[in-house]
């Protein structure tokens, strides 16, 4: 009987044991479960994303776009929309948002020397340049000698939309003219004697009912619910002219930061600017 009862208590003491062994294992199981899905959501501070943009095409590529790629990635979007040009810029540098995507890269180099800031572009985003468009004109070939040719007259809208139409072969500016900052009064040849009519961006599109054709930002085509695919030519972009997102030099390797490139970069993203807003960026 006493080897029995010592058999009963080594069973139950082995029993015992065994179970021990058992919950540590589910525990540990369950801990590295968990590291897994926080590490899946890639936002383990639970941190919200500030950005900041300006009414327009980009303000729309953020709501459509961009949020839905980040809360891919677990994080959260509070979108900032400024009225001007310059709060987007000093608010990022005063920290009171994370990152802004409402300009191109010239016009950040302009602004963060004049103002003397410490923020830098964090990634490139899908953009269109100029279009030249026309009610009436189907062709670059068929506009008539002495057309009538509207352009933006803010002055780097002006220089582009100059150096738009020198790419297509329809006029010659000075070559000594800086390449941002041309005039019509620097045009140095203009065999179909073109007339270059400077007008504010807004009342481009409205300026196609008097004119033969016009030189139109993206964005207001976009914003007009015209099509990008009707232009009858589209300027050719380079670096300086590309969209992009930018953050604080100091935040450049944060995670949130990451987190945007990778959102730029996912295929939810290029899903949307494909889905939303056809002919964008290609």
């Amino acid at each position: 009987m006493k080897n029995a009862a010592n058999k009963i208590e080594i069973s139950s003491f082995c029993k015992g044991d065994d179970w021990n062994i058992m919950k540590m294992k589910i525990l540990g199981l369950l801990i590295i479960a968990g590291l897994l899905l926080t590490g899946c959501s890639g936002n383990q501070n639970g941190q919200t994303i500030k950005v900041g943009t300006t009414e327009g095409i980009y303000a729309q590529v953020v709501d459509k776009a961009l949020v839905p790629a980040l809360k891919e990635q677990g994080y959260k979007t509070e979108v900032i929309k400024y009225s001007d040009l310059i709060e987007p810029n000093t608010k990022l540098a005063e920290g009171e948002i994370d990152a802004n995507l409402f300009q191109q890269s010239i016009y950040l180099e302009q602004f963060k020397e004049e103002y003397n800031l410490d923020i830098s572009a964090l990634t490139e985003v899908p953009s269109v340049g100029l279009g030249l468009y026309s009610n009436s004109i189907t062709s670059l070939d068929d506009i008539p000698t002495g057309s009538l040719i509207t352009i933006p007259n803010d002055e780097l809208g002006t220089a582009r939309a100059l150096r738009f139409l020198e790419q297509l072969g329809m006029l010659t500016v000075d070559p000594d003219a800086s390449p941002y900052s041309v005039s019509e009064q620097q045009i140095v040849d203009n065999p179909k004697k073109l007339k270059i009519q400077p007008v504010i961006t807004s009342q481009l599109i409205a300026s196609l009912a008097s004119g033969d054709a016009a030189v139109i930002p993206d964005n207001y085509i976009l914003a007009n619910e015209m099509e990008l695919q009707d232009a009858l030519a589209e300027e050719q972009l380079n670096n300086e002219l590309e969209y992009i997102i930018a953050v604080k030099d100091t935040d450049m390797d944060e995670d949130f930061a990451k987190a945007l490139k990778k959102a730029i970069q996912s295929d939810k993203f290029k899903k949307a600017i494909q889905d939303e807003f056809q002919g964008f960026g290609e």
